[in-house]
């Protein structure tokens, strides 16, 4: 019993030192700026076509340009708007993009001055809340599509004014999402509860499943296999290989349909990282990695890393992402802070591991001498018992003490 009560402390101490969980973590968070003081309430991202520039938007018309390689580069771009920009996107010829937000508002920027005009706005759109945009794979047409299942392909004319035409076959939920292939005239749409949708070569919509599943977000890779990925509320991804020759025959099976296990948090967006590797957002703070070729997704940075780092960063939401190497690049935050991540140090995790094997090294010479105390000294020995040991061997020492206090007496 002496070598248990010991073994107990030993290991109750060892519990005590070591940390709560350990985090799985592929990267770490680096530096960090802000884009301006405050809360700038950014909403969505967009990344260029040459992967140069990054365009952040948000609340009160906020627009932002910022330099992907050294983020510190950015600018304030002024729009005299005070409504949401909630979704961009870069036109595949590099010189512009568009931005759609509230009250049907659609504004344009030209990239070689930063300059912003109005493309569009309640006289086309109506009052409807834009969400989602995306130009298709030539820049012959962009996909705006918003509350109540609209869908239009809208495009600039050559006298200066635009096109918008309705989408036929829209449903009636949030476009949560659209993302388009490149050197394919063919896009993906996601509908909050309302499934999944493809939009073929021209501008036919045909739902293909994923019926009733919350989605959020989708991403396209124009890989050898033409593939898009889509992430619900809820940790389900969906894998969608799209039949590029016959768009309309593509589907989503149940077994395309995986809800993640082992993770922690709500998916809130999806953005390319880099060839087949996307990256996921979490709420609470969190990064996920999902490989298309391996079909697999992995811990990226789990929150009590984010904690970790920078407690008040860790409350703020991830609005979207981007590579600037394998395992490097940055996020920025809804409160317009962009950090960098990049691989963890082997060296460091290597230098914990050898001190933890110091820890049960020291553990186990510690047992040694608590055993060999606890043999010599009946004092100690009951006292560690009164303490740490069973009921039974509580009431056994007590039996004893006082046996021997009535001994005492007597003599």
């Amino acid at each position: 019993m002496h070598r248990d009560i010991a073994a107990a402390l030993v290991g109750l101490s060892i519990i005590l030192l070591a940390p709560s969980s350990l985090a799985q973590s592929t990267v770490e968070l680096g530096g960090s700026i802000s884009v301006a003081e405050g809360d700038m309430g950014i909403e969505g991202i967009s990344v260029s076509e040459n992967q140069d520039l990054v365009l952040a938007h948000g609340a009160n018309s906020g627009i932002f340009l910022i330099d992907s390689n050294s983020p510190e580069n950015n600018s304030h771009i002024e729009w005299s708007g005070d409504y949401s920009l909630l979704d961009s996107s870069f036109h595949p010829g590099g010189k512009t993009a568009i931005m759609v937000g509230e009250g049907g508002n659609v504004l344009r920027m030209t990239l070689a001055n930063s300059s912003i005009e109005q493309a569009g706005g309640p006289s086309t759109f109506g009052d409807t809340l834009l969400t989602s945009v995306s130009w298709n794979g030539d820049g012959s047409w962009a996909y705006i599509g918003g509350e109540d299942g609209w869908i239009w392909r809208f495009r600039g004319t050559s006298d200066g004014g635009i096109e918008a035409i309705v989408l036929e076959n829209r449903g009636d939920r949030v476009i949560s999402g659209i993302s388009c292939l490149r050197g394919h005239n063919i896009c993906a749409v996601t509908s909050t509860l309302g499934g999944i949708g493809i939009i073929d070569q021209e501008h036919g919509l045909h739902w293909i499943g994923g019926f009733g599943t919350p989605w959020v977000d989708i991403v396209c890779h124009s890989s050898e296999v033409p593939e898009c990925v889509a992430i619900s509320s809820d940790l389900t991804i969906a894998s969608i290989v799209v039949a590029v020759s016959e768009p309309s025959e593509t589907r989503v099976f149940d077994n395309d349909i995986v809800q993640l296990q082992g993770f922690v948090g709500a998916m809130t967006g999806i953005e390319a990282q880099s060839d087949g590797i996307s990256l996921i957002s979490l709420a609470p703070f969190g990064l996920i990695e999902h490989d298309k070729e391996a079909g697999k997704s992995f811990h990226w940075l789990d929150n009590i890393d984010a904690v970790e780092f920078d407690v008040e960063i860790s409350d703020q939401r991830i609005v979207g992402t981007w590579g600037s190497g394998f395992f490097e690049g940055w996020l920025i935050t809804d409160r317009g802070t962009l950090v960098s991540f990049g691989p963890v140090d082997q060296n460091e995790d290597n230098s914990m591991l050898e001190i933890w094997i110091g820890i049960i090294i020291l553990g186990g010479a510690t047992l040694l001498v608590a055993s060999l105390m606890v043999s010599s000294s009946p004092k100690l020995s009951n006292w560690l018992t009164k303490r740490i040991g069973s009921e039974e061997e509580r009431k056994d020492v007590l039996r004893k003490e006082r046996r021997q206090s009535r001994k005492k007496g007597r003599a």
